[in-house]
């Protein structure tokens, strides 16, 4: 039965139980085609774009790797919404808000995009951490969208997670930039793994354990991560980080619309 936002009383209970749940075929594959357009659209001015737009893999900021374009370099494309049209408006997107809305809402904010990269053959880890160790958002209400643009799979550097793990608040994290994360992490063994099909969406909750693998494969695997949260959220005095503001606010009082 739906809650009448798009999200069924199945996955809300399986987002309060286990801190995540997916849904097939959440973007159609010409939306996926879009957002592959304005990536390489974004990497076709690069370096003349924002600097916080575009992070170079390490081994390829190092010199060790030369990738055949510039784009197979890229580790992840960050704060897209709020520096590209496309991806702000992308933010509005009906089933990301409705469900979003259901989660967190009425008002909700864009806390957070991202494209996820991991290159072909060096695209590293992201090592086992919580989203919201990064933001310390008070309170936590705080989710993301991982969204497959292209399939993901165990060789290629998919979404683990621990679930259930959301529910035991923020663990003691360590470690610098994308190197932080869980000092004590959990077992590999012990974590579900989200293969998905381009178009797919994992919903996950912002203090879930989980991790990425690096990808072995010679195919891609971008992921396109949008965090929305509760306008009224704000960055804890303990954060480690800089206090995170909203990129966009989407709906309730000061919505910027499209």
């Amino acid at each position: 039965m739906s809650t009448g936002s798009g999200l069924t009383e199945d996955q809300k209970a399986q987002f309060d139980e286990q801190g995540y749940f997916i849904i097939d075929e959440f973007l159609t594959l010409e939306e996926v085609d879009g957002v592959r357009n304005e990536i390489t659209t974004i990497m076709d001015r690069y370096p003349d774009v924002p600097e916080e737009l575009v992070q170079i893999e390490p081994a390829v900021g190092r010199g060790e790797i030369t990738p055949d374009r510039v784009e197979l370099g890229v580790r992840k494309l960050f704060r897209m919404a709020r520096h590209n049209d496309f991806f702000r408006a992308l933010a509005f997107h009906p089933k990301m808000v409705g469900i979003a809305e259901a989660l967190v809402g009425p008002d909700v904010s864009l806390f957070q995009s991202m494209l996820l990269m991991k290159p072909p053959h060096f695209g590293g880890q992201k090592i086992w951490h919580q989203d919201n160790a990064y933001f310390r958002l008070e309170p936590n209400d705080v989710f993301g969208f991982w969204i497959a643009c292209d399939d993901a799979t165990l060789e290629n550097g998919c979404m683990h997670v621990i679930a259930g793990s959301h529910r035991s608040g923020i663990g003691d994290h360590g470690g610098v930039a994308d190197d932080y994360g869980l000092i004590s992490p959990p077992s590999v063994e012990d974590a579900v793994a989200c293969e998905m099909k381009a178009g797919d969406a994992l919903i996950f909750h912002g203090e879930i354990y989980h991790f990425t693998p690096p990808n072995t494969t010679g195919q891609r695997r971008r992921a396109l991560q949008y965090h929305y949260a509760a306008p009224h959220c704000r960055s804890s005095s303990d954060s480690p980080f800089p206090p995170f503001t909203a990129e966009v606010i989407i709906s309730g009082a000061g919505a910027e619309g499209l």
